[in-house]
């Protein structure tokens, strides 16, 4: 075969994974934010107004019900207030993420497995189906979270 006619073909197959690669990278990118998020919210300590401006976008769509940043970090207060020991992690192997063809919105989803103990000492365990749609555009931030338990 002439060496010519083998470079089109590389032109076009570099071309063609370009957008598979460049997907990948987006998916890659979204999985890192829900793995980073779930570290920190598994801490109290963690869940703070500079975090809550790292992870959330001005407006969220929370579990259904769009609110600002600063309604979502008051939900998050009363949360660790009634269960202040926490653990969080997702299942190895669950998390995926899809994002649009420009790679500006990312839907990511994974299990995550959670335990947690009340201020009066009940405790509760189980998995949930976490949500997570995240943009580039605000840097990375949630602009929608929801979650369905499993168990």
């Amino acid at each position: 075969m002439h060496p010519s006619r083998t470079l089109p073909a590389l032109v076009l197959a570099t071309l063609a994974a370009a957008p598979m690669q460049a997907q990948a990278q987006a998916q890659d990118w979204a999985q890192q934010q829900v793995d980073r998020y779930v570290r920190v919210w598994s801490t109290n300590e963690g869940v703070n107004r500079d975090s809550m401006r790292e992870f959330y976008a001005d407006r969220v769509v929370y579990y259904g019900r769009s609110m600002t940043r600063e309604q979502v970090f008051a939900d998050k207060l009363r949360y660790i207030a009634h269960w202040p020991q926490r653990e969080y992690r997702m299942v190895p192997g669950t998390v995926s993420a899809k994002c649009d063809s420009a790679h500006e919105v990312c839907r990511a989803t994974g299990v995550m497995r959670w335990s947690r103990t009340s201020n009066t000492g009940r405790s509760a365990s189980g998995e949930s189906r976490m949500s997570f749609t995240l943009t580039r555009s605000s840097g990375g931030k949630i602009i929608r979270e929801s979650a369905v338990t499993l168990r």
